[in-house]
C-alpha cells in the first residue's frame, strides 16, 4: 500500500525541509541528542553504547577531507598481503610456527593477551626504522593522540545530572583512567618502537554550543595532533567536521554514529565504533518483517485489533529543516525490501511544551487510519506520552520500537504506560546488560591494576584508546590516515555474544556496503511490566527490559524467521542482567603485565 504524506503534527512538507536544510548549511547541527543531552551524558557515563543520529554540519574551511575515495579501497587479499606480519598473514604463508610473536601474544587464539574478546590479532614483534614523521602528529617516537572533555563548571545543569545518577564527572580522574589505559596498550600493543601520547583538551564551551565546538576543533588542530577522540556532546557533529577538514582522525566519540553521507565526505578521518544509522535501519527492518510481518496483529492489546491484517505507521522523529530525512528514507526503504509497506508516516518535532498534545494527535492520527502496528524511530521520552495518550484514547496497538536513542534503556523505558508498552518488541543495539565484573573495561583495569579504577566511566572511556591502539597497530610503521583505515580493516571480526557486540570495519561480508562503523549485530527486547531489578543508574524499580534468547545477537540475514523462534515473551530462555559471564563468553586468564607508567597527558 501506498504511504500517504499525511502531518498531524504542524510540519513543513518534506521538499520544504530539505530546502531549508540546504539553505542552513554552515550553521550546525539541531539534533534529537540536544534537549535530552543530560539524559544522553548520564547513561553513556555509566557504560551505555547508543547510537546519536547526527544532523547536517556544514561547511568547514579549507577541507583537506575526501582525498581517499572510498573505492580506492585495497581488498582484503591486498590488505593482508600489503600490511604488517600479523598472525593472520602468517596462517596465510604457512609461516606461524616460525616466527617468534613475543609474550603478549597469546598463540591458542593468535590474539595479544587482553582478557576481553575485541582484540586485534598478533602481529610479529618489530624491529628497524619505522619511517619518523610519517603523519601529522606522528613521529619517530610518539603517536599523539587529543583526549577532550568538556568543563563541568560550563555545563552545571548536565553535570548535576550526571552526578546525581552516581557517574563520575571529576575531569581529573577522567584523565586519570585514560592514561593509564593508555600506558597499558603502550605496554601490550606493537607501536613500531612509538609511543601513543594523551594530551588532554578541556572545552571552552558547554556541551551545545557549536560556535565554541568548532573554536576547539579549530584549537586543537593547530596543536597538530594524529587523532582526537571525546567531544562536546551534542555538538559532535561540528566538532567532528571541523576537525576532519583539517586532516585530524575524529576517533570514537569524537563521531557518534554520523549519517553516512557526513563520513563518505569526510573519509577517512571519521571514525566511530558504533553502528551506522543507514545500517541499524536495515536490521530493524528485517527484524520487523520477520518478527511482524504481513498477517494477523497478534501481539495488539486489543482484542478486536488481534484479529485485523496489520496495517504499519511509521512515527519518526525529525527536525523543522529535516535533518532525519535522510535516516528515515533508509528505514522506510529497508521496510519495503523486507515487505512491509507503511499506510502512513507520521514526523514529530521534538517540543516539551507540546509534548502532550502532540502525542494526543499523533494517536488519533493513527487510530482513525486504522492503524494496528506502530513502529518508533525516535528519542527517549516520546513513547511514555504516546502511550499515555494511547490508553487516553482507548487504543491498544502493537508497539514495534526501531532504531532509538536510549528508548531501549530500561530508565527511560518505565516512563512508558506498561500496558501498552508490553505489546511487542524492538531492536536493542548495545550489549546485553551486565553487572559491573562483567564489562570489559572494569575486568581489563582490574587486571591490569590489581584494583577497581578510581573513576566509574572506565567503560566508555576505555574503548577509545583500544580502538586507537588497534588501527596504530594494524597500520604497520607506516602510520597515516589511510593505513589507519587499513589497519581497522585489517581487524578479524570478533564479538558477537550477548554483552560483547561484534566488531569489525571494512569488508567482511556482514553489510551489502564498505563498513565504516563498528557494530555489527543487534539483540531482540520487549518489556516485561513485572520483573524487578535495577535501572542503568542503579535505581530498582518494576518493569525491566528482557533480552530475547539471552540477549542473542543477530546480523544482517540472521534474525529468527518467526516471533516463537526468536523466544519473543519467553521469560523463561529470556534475561534482564547478566550477573555471570554470558554463555558461550570466553574466560582469559593472563597473567598481569608488566606497565610502564607515562610522565606525560
Amino acid at each position: 500500500m501506498a504511504v500517504t504524506d499525511e502531518r498531524p503534527v504542524v510540519e513543513e512538507s518534506t521538499d520544504a525541509k530539505i530546502a531549508a536544510r540546504s539553505r542552513r548549511r554552515g550553521a550546525g547541527p539541531v539534533t534529537l541528542a540536544k534537549r535530552y543531552a543530560p539524559f544522553v551524558a548520564m547513561v553513556v557515563a555509566i557504560g551505555a553504547v547508543v547510537v546519536i543520529f547526527g544532523g547536517d554540519t556544514g561547511d568547514s574551511g579549507d577541507t583537506q577531507s575526501g582525498e581517499a575515495a572510498q573505492g580506492d579501497v585495497a581488498s582484503n587479499d591486498q590488505l593482508l598481503e600489503s600490511g604488517p606480519m600479523t598472525w593472520q598473514k602468517a596462517e596465510a604463508e604457512g609461516t606461524v610456527d616460525t616466527i617468534d610473536w613475543g609474550e603478549d601474544c597469546d598463540t591458542e587464539r593468535g590474539r595479544i593477551k587482553i582478557p576481553v574478546a575485541v582484540v586485534p590479532q598478533c602481529v610479529e614483534p618489530f624491529t628497524g626504522d619505522n619511517g619518523g614523521a610519517t603523519a601529522t602528529g606522528v613521529t619517530a617516537d610518539e603517536v599523539k593522540i587529543i583526549y577532550y572533555q568538556s568543563d563541568p563548571a560550563l555545563d552545571p545543569l548536565g553535570a548535576s545530572l550526571i552526578a546525581a545518577s552516581g557517574a563520575d564527572v571529576d575531569p581529573e580522574s577522567g584523565s586519570r583512567a585514560v592514561q593509564q589505559y593508555a600506558d597499558l596498550y603502550n605496554s601490550i600493543f606493537e607501536t613500531y618502537g612509538r609511543k601513543v601520547v594523551v594530551e588532554d583538551y578541556t572545552g571552552t564551551g558547554a556541551a551545545d554550543d557549536l560556535e565554541r565546538a568548532r573554536a576547539d576543533a579549530i584549537a586543537i588542530a593547530e596543536k597538530k595532533p594524529f587523532a582526537v577522540i571525546g567531544a562536546p556532546l551534542q555538538a559532535g557533529p561540528t566538532f567532528a567536521t571541523e576537525l576532519a577538514a583539517r586532516g585530524v582522525i575524529c576517533g570514537p566519540t569524537c563521531a557518534t554514529a554520523l549519517p553516512e553521507t557526513i563520513v563518505d565526505e569526510y573519509y577517512p578521518y571519521i571514525w566511530s565504533s558504533a553502528i551506522t544509522p543507514n545500517q541499524s535501519s536495515a536490521l530493524a527492518a528485517e527484524m520487523v518483517a520477520k518478527l511482524a510481518g504481513p498477517g494477523k496483529a497478534t501481539m495488539a492489546g486489543d482484542p478486536a485489533i488481534k484479529e485485523q491484517d496489520r496495517k504499519y505507521a511509521l512515527v519518526h522523529y525529525d527536525t523543522a529543516e529535516g535533518d532525519h530525512q535522510a535516516v528515515f528514507e533508509a528505514l522506510k526503504g529497508s521496510l519495503a525490501d523486507n515487505g512491509v509497506d507503511l499506510t502512513i508516516d507520521i514526523p514529530f518535532q521534538l517540543d516539551m511544551a507540546r509534548l502532550q498534545e502532540t502525542s494526543r494527535t499523533i494517536i488519533a492520527k493513527l487510530k482513525d487510519s486504522g492503524i494496528t502496528t506502530v513502529i518508533f524511530y525516535g528519542d527517549p521520552l516520546t513513547p511514555g506520552a504516546l502511550t499515555e495518550a494511547a490508553t487516553g484514547q482507548d487504543y491498544y496497538p502493537e508497539w514495534i520500537l526501531g532504531p532509538s536513542l536510549l528508548a531501549d534503556t530500561t530508565i527511560f523505558a518505565r516512563r512508558t504506560d506498561p500496558d501498552q508498552w508490553k505489546n511487542g518488541f524492538g531492536l536493542s543495539l548495545p550489549a546485553a546488560r551486565g553487572e559491573r565484573d562483567t564489562i570489559d573495561a572494569f575486568k581489563v583495569y582490574e587486571w591490569a591494576y590489581g584494583e577497581p579504577p578510581d573513576n566509574n566511566t572506565v567503560s566508555v572511556l576505555e574503548p577509545l584508546l583500544r580502538t586507537m591502539f588497534t588501527g596504530t597497530m594494524l597500520a604497520g610503521p607506516e602510520l597515516t590516515p589511510e593505513t589507519f583505515r587499513d589497519g581497522l580493516y585489517r581487524l578479524e571480526p570478533a564479538g558477537g555474544t550477548p554483552t560483547d557486540p561484534s566488531q569489525s570495519w571494512g569488508d567482511h561480508g556482514f553489510w551489502p556496503d564498505q563498513d565504516n562503523g563498528g557494530t555489527d549485530d543487534g539483540t531482540i527486547i520487549w518489556w516485561d511490566p513485572t520483573a524487578t531489578g535495577e535501572d542503568e543508574t542503579g535505581n530498582a524499580g518494576t518493569g525491566m527490559y528482557r533480552y530475547a534468547k539471552g540477549g542473542e545477537r543477530y546480523k544482517l540475514g540472521e534474525f529468527p524467521e518467526s516471533a516463537e523462534e526468536a523466544g519473543l515473551f519467553d521469560n523463561d530462555s529470556s534475561i534482564t542482567v547478566y550477573d555471570t559471564t554470558a554463555p558461550g563468553e570466553e574466560e582469559f586468564d593472563y597473567p598481569a603485565p608488566d606497565i610502564e607508567a607515562s610522565t606525560t597527558g
